[in-house]
Order: C-alpha cells, then structure tokens, then sequence
C-alpha cells in the first residue's frame, strides 16, 4: 500500500522547508499527546494556590487536565511535580519531610506507596496549598 495523503503532504512541507533553508525548531519534534513540561508545572502550581484560597474545585479541573491530556505520560507528570516540589524546597528550605512522608522526590514517593499518576499529582497540588 502506498503513503497515505497525510504522509505525501508532510514529504512536500520537509522537501519545500529544506529548499528554504528552514530548519525544524526543537519545539516541533514529536512530544506525543499532552503538555509540555513548563504548562504542566504552571497548572500543578496555579492549582496549588487555588486550593490555598479556599478553591477546591481547582483539583477536580485538575483532574480533567490529567485524564484528557497526560494520561499516558506517567513520567512527564513525575518529572514536573519533582520540579514544582523542588522550587518548593529550595524556596522553603523545608524539603518534603512531613509533606509526603520522607524527603524523597514526588516520583520516589509515587513508587514506594504504589500512588497513581493522578494521587501524586493532586499531593503535590495539596503540598503547594499548604506551603502557599
């Protein structure tokens, strides 16, 4: 079977960009579906100060945001809340003792109490409204 009409069109766009010299910026490369790094740990932090304001709608429009857009990047998801918790420690100086029982990162913590990608997420949010 020959390429599909999505293929042949994408073929011409690469062969017309190189005739122009032009160069594909690394923020195009394939990040599969989801958010970027820097959005998520936006979110995980607006949502932080929404629940420290008293907005507890803010974790279920959190969850919607996980269940849509980062279903299937577990990893992407541990690597901002260990960002986001990070900032927090170096702001604070307080680290994650207490916070998630022990001083280790969100995605050690994740792995060690078997927590889902959404669990840790949303502790990570419940750490940030209680330091916020």
């Amino acid at each position: 079977m020959g390429l599909s009409n999505r293929e042949r069109r994408a073929a011409k766009q690469r062969k017309r960009d190189a005739k122009r010299g032009v160069t594909a910026p690394a923020a195009r490369d394939d990040t599969g579906r989801g958010l970027p790094p820097e959005t998520l740990q936006a979110l995980l932090r607006r949502a932080g100060a929404d629940v420290a304001a008293g907005r507890e709608e803010a974790v279920a429009e959190l969850r919607g945001v996980l269940a849509e857009h980062l279903a299937r990047r577990r990893a992407e998801i541990l690597a901002a809340c260990d960002a986001v918790l990070a900032d927090l420690a170096a702001q604070s100086g307080e680290g994650l003792a207490g916070a998630l029982g022990g001083d280790a990162a969100a995605s050690s913590w994740a792995a060690a109490t078997g927590a889902t990608t959404e669990e840790t997420a949303i502790a990570t949010v419940r750490v940030l409204a209680a330091v916020g």
